[in-house]
């Protein structure tokens, strides 16, 4: 019998999101989010029952935020003693996040949710893992939505969660709360309840246990009709992003082209600024429209300045459109060079940046990004290393071999941040500068044997 034909019938409904949304890849390392609930009890055990056919090895992390004294406790030694049972390793970690509330001067969610993706991030580098896998449900998303509405939002926000964004996934995101809650009955399979769940101090437990039943009394699928909502936004905002992608693509590792912008019709302009941002940021997070508009303003003036949270600096210079977290380097700033070995996961604190390489057989496919590329590494002079830029470096570009200082003056790059840009180089070459180029002589062909992905990503925190 083929091990599909055992699998039951909310394992074959999540396995199957999982495929169409490609949450995985083979050997995958993935850090799951426990923390004991219906929600990510029900995530780790049909990852366990599942990880076999996906061909991943998972990771449970328990993050005891210290906030309900006790209650907290048991939940962090019943997560151990599951965990223990099934033979899953564990992380626990602790942190006080109402000591973090009072020192940041932040809510009590808010402080809670920067603690949690702070540990999701630094366990996943410490453990090497690909992914981080969320608990969400329909549910979750339609409240999320919901909340967006009631707050004011435009269309990113009736987009609510994505199944896959950077390296978090969400395998229950098609899932109702209540298929859980019979899953987990039906198998008997224990899980905690967390009492603040009920707390109305926080808006989404009032929305959820307060609105949602008055809502269902006017329309029973409530729930579906807003992940429908979501995933129309979605499919809308990819239309829209798709538009501003290329010139994003093109210009992300430097400046945008004032001129560039101002081609784009008005009503495309802001989608523009926010896909620049996300490469620059990781994320929209806390990027308000009046920020975005500012930004505009930024490009009709062709002068001025705008800093975002975080300490990011957008402005004008040189007639480009310029983003940064630090201030301006110096232009003969000093050489750095650092080795790399792959597979792993590589952290560069001073940059800002984290490299992380693993190999893959040639699929037939290879999907390219602007902070993510495919290389042939059998056409690479090894040992890799990262570095900044030297006089005389040059790529393979178009079908021509070309000097780089002569690429950066075509992407509007200014001299003062040529230096700063990681370049990845083997001993010949330049092989990949990030957000920008590839060499072609590196680029995956039919008869490619050894694939190493690599990906550039900001380091939080």
């Amino acid at each position: 019998m083929c091990r599909f034909c055992t699998v039951q019938a909310l394992e074959r409904k999540v396995y199957e999101f999982i495929r169409e949304h490609s949450l995985f890849a083979p050997r995958d390392v993935v850090l799951v989010a426990f923390s004991g609930g219906p929600d990510s009890t029900a995530l780790a055990e049909i990852l366990a029952r599942l990880r076999s056919l996906l061909n991943i090895e998972l990771l449970l992390l328990h993050l005891n935020h210290r906030l309900r004294k006790e209650e907290s406790d048991r939940d962090e030694a019943h997560c151990v003693r599951w965990a223990e049972e099934r033979g899953l390793p564990i992380i626990v970690e602790r942190r006080d996040v109402e000591a973090f509330c009072r020192l940041k001067r932040l809510s009590l969610e808010e402080a809670a949710r920067i603690v949690r993706y702070e540990v999701f991030e630094a366990c996943r580098m410490a453990h090497g893992a690909s992914c981080v896998a969320l608990g969400h449900t329909l549910d979750d998303q339609a409240e999320t939505v919901f909340m967006n509405i009631v707050r004011g939002t435009g269309l990113l926000g009736l987009c609510g969660m994505r199944p896959k964004e950077g390296v978090y996934v969400r395998p229950l995101l098609g899932v109702r709360r209540r298929e859980i809650r019979e899953f987990l009955e039906r198998e008997g399979i224990s899980f905690v309840e967390d009492s603040s769940n009920l707390d109305l101090r926080f808006l989404r437990n009032r929305i959820r246990h307060c609105v949602f039943p008055l809502l269902e009394e006017i329309n029973p699928r409530v729930v579906e009709a807003l992940a429908r909502l979501s995933l129309n936004a979605q499919e809308a905002l990819a239309l829209r992003e798709e538009k501003s992608l290329p010139l994003v693509q093109v210009h992300g590792g430097g400046g945008i082209p004032l001129d560039a912008v101002l081609l784009v019709p008005p009503p495309e302009r802001p989608w523009l600024v926010r896909q620049f941002l996300r490469e620059v940021r990781g994320t929209l997070w806390d990027v308000t429209r009046g920020q975005i508009e500012d930004i505009l303003h930024l490009v009709e003036r062709r002068k001025g300045e705008v800093v975002l949270p975080g300490k990011v600096r957008v402005f004008v210079q040189g007639g480009y459109l310029w983003a940064s977290s630090s201030p301006l380097p110096l232009v003969d700033m000093p050489s750095w060079s650092f080795p790399l070995y792959f597979p792993g996961v590589h952290a560069f604190p001073d940059l800002g940046v984290v490299l992380e390489g693993r190999f893959t057989p040639f699929s037939g496919e290879v999907h390219g990004a602007v902070w993510r590329e495919a290389l042939d590494y059998e056409q690479c002079a090894l040992p890799l290393v990262l570095r900044n830029f030297c006089e005389g470096d040059r790529m393979q570009w178009r079908g021509k071999e070309r000097k780089l200082k002569e690429l950066f003056e075509e992407w509007g790059i200014i001299r003062e941040w040529r230096r700063l840009l990681p370049l990845l180089c083997d001993q010949e070459r330049v092989l990949w500068i990030p957000g920008l180029a590839l060499d072609e002589r590196v680029r995956v062909q039919e008869n490619s044997k050894s694939i190493l992905h690599v990906e550039l990503r900001r380091r939080k925190g």
